[in-house]
């Protein structure tokens, strides 16, 4: 997979795209402040309107997040460009979380917030509402962890 291709902008604008809509079906659904169970308890959907950072930290500061999301892909997009890593692990790890970071970034301009929908958790015990976007970025990291510690590995083997 080349850096920069047909197939790298479509994961990108795919998870983007994917993100805006479940977002804009979440908002045309949920915003009488209804919810929907899907499995019992353990997953369901809500509404809810996140003005801070990741897992809703530093509530009311849109602006700024707003600002630190849009320096956050142009360094992240710099930097793969002049990455020296080209596998899969790191290329896709790369295309998830610029796609999840352009969904929430796009949120900000049109929204009171980012609009987290994926509820989930046991009784009482739940994880931070979050969206699609945030799934990937999720996952992004992850593969981000999995490429590195491949990459490293390999550097060993060689020296």
């Amino acid at each position: 997979m080349k850096k920069i291709s047909a197939l790298t902008i479509g994961i990108i604008f795919g998870i983007w795209a994917a993100d805006v809509v479940t977002k804009y079906l979440a908002v045309q659904y949920f915003s009488d402040g209804s919810s929907l169970n899907v499995l019992g308890n353990y997953l369901g959907f809500r509404l809810v309107y996140n003005t801070g950072g990741v897992f809703g930290i530093f509530q009311g500061n849109a602006l700024l997040f707003h600002i630190m999301s849009g320096i956050a892909i142009i360094f992240l997009f710099g930097y793969y460009i002049k990455s020296p890593y080209n596998d899969i692990y790191f290329n896709l790890a790369v295309c998830f979380v610029l796609g999840g970071a352009l969904g929430n970034f796009t949120d900000r301009f049109f929204r009171p917030g980012v609009v987290d929908f994926i509820d989930m958790g046991i009784g009482i015990h739940r994880w931070p509402t979050y969206n699609v976007a945030d799934a990937f970025i999720s996952m992004g990291a992850v593969l981000l962890m999995i490429s590195f510690y491949l990459i490293e590995q390999k550097e060993k083997k060689t020296r």
